[in-house]
């Protein structure tokens, strides 16, 4: 159960402006984004910097769901919300169940696998080893490092914060729409 009230953006014009935006970068407010509503400016805030590392970065979709799957891969709001959208994006289905399981997929190619790892490490602890940034440097830019750790960190806080604030998961229908917007968007 969720642990703060629902807002209603019809009584809060700048609640409703900030929801109009989310909509417009995302084809639909979710339940995360929702019980974030107590505060519209870091609402605004935060999903702009969601839109950044979901749709403006350097790297491709695959990698993208790549990095949003692994560290999201213990929260099962955003297993369930980014399984489908890895397997949509070309990842094989028993790669994300390796994936979500916390292993790096051997099936995978090794910029992926890497990725993977990368992401994994970055999440635990101990952090990021040399000998994984070492090789993250050979395969990717530093462009793509920084854009993959945003993201990483992005969804690290964004996790963090749906367990927190116990969010509910969406019926299938919303999942569904999300599907739908992500097929779109790539196709751009």
């Amino acid at each position: 159960m969720a642990v703060l009230s629902s807002r209603d953006p019809k009584t809060d014009p700048e609640l409703e402006a900030v929801y109009a935006e989310i909509a417009a970068s995302r084809g639909w407010i979710s339940n995360a984004m929702q019980s974030l509503a107590h505060a519209p400016e870091g609402l605004r805030r935060f999903a702009h910097f969601g839109d950044y590392v979901r749709y403006h970065t350097a790297i491709n979709e695959r990698i993208r769901e790549l990095v949003i799957v692994t560290i999201g891969h213990a929260v099962k709001y955003a297993a369930t919300h980014h399984a489908g959208l890895a397997i949509q994006a070309g990842i094989p289905k028993d790669a994300v169940d390796e994936i979500l399981a916390g292993r790096v997929p051997a099936s995978l190619p090794e910029d992926e696998r890497l990725t993977v790892r990368y992401v994994l490490e970055f999440g635990s602890p101990a952090s990021v080893s040399d000998e994984t940034f070492a090789l993250m440097n050979k395969h990717f830019s530093e462009r793509a490092i920084t854009d993959i750790t945003l993201l990483a960190a992005y969804y690290l806080a964004y996790g963090t914060m749906i367990k927190g604030m116990r969010v509910q998961l969406e019926s299938k229908d919303k999942l569904d729409i999300e599907m739908q917007w992500q097929k779109e968007k790539a196709a751009k």
